[in-house]
């Protein structure tokens, strides 16, 4: 099963799809359950066969945004899996008054630290690779400032919300 967040019109839809056969989905949408049997023709278009009623339609994919065109009517939504949606929760609560906390987004081991207390950071600045799911994933600053502490060294291994590195905003 794999869950996302559908972000359309200021709008939130909690998204689970479930293979149930190469054909056959089970997907549900906010807590209600739909089997859904998907065909796929061509690069970009697909048929749906849903509660005895088929639509045909043709998808885009825009980095996470989806778009999808269904009997002359135009849908765009985002598309965000779990991780991806709680970075964005974490980046909306940051408060810029006070130093910015990286945290772990997840359990890892921690390949390589590039910053050290006192270096200047940009927005966007890459401060350390964490590996998780054999993954390596860069871990950037979303302010500019200056580094107040670093907590964590190459090979050390951390847990999920683990305060890594903290950055005082930079004063105009």
């Amino acid at each position: 099963m794999k869950k996302y967040t559908v972000l359309m019109d200021g709008n939130e839809k909690c998204l689970e799809i479930t293979p149930l056969n190469e054909h056959l989905f089970r997907i549900v949408i906010d807590g209600v359950p739909y089997d859904v049997d998907v065909r796929f023709f061509g690069s970009d278009c697909m048929s749906l066969l849903m509660e005895n009623r088929l639509c045909d339609l043709s998808y885009f994919f825009h980095g996470d945004e989806l778009e999808l065109h269904f009997r002359n009517q135009y849908f765009r939504s985002e598309i965000l899996n779990e991780r991806k949606m709680r970075m964005r929760r974490v980046r909306s609560n940051l408060e810029h008054s006070g130093p910015e906390i990286v945290k772990a987004f997840m359990p890892g081991k921690v390949v390589e630290v590039s910053v050290s207390p006192g270096d200047h950071v940009i927005p966007g600045t890459g401060v350390l690779i964490i590996e998780a799911m054999k993954m390596e994933n860069e871990i950037c600053c979303q302010n500019a400032g200056i580094i107040r502490s670093v907590y964590v060294k190459a090979g050390q291994a951390v847990e999920n919300d683990q305060v890594l590195i903290e950055i005082d905003p930079e004063m105009p």
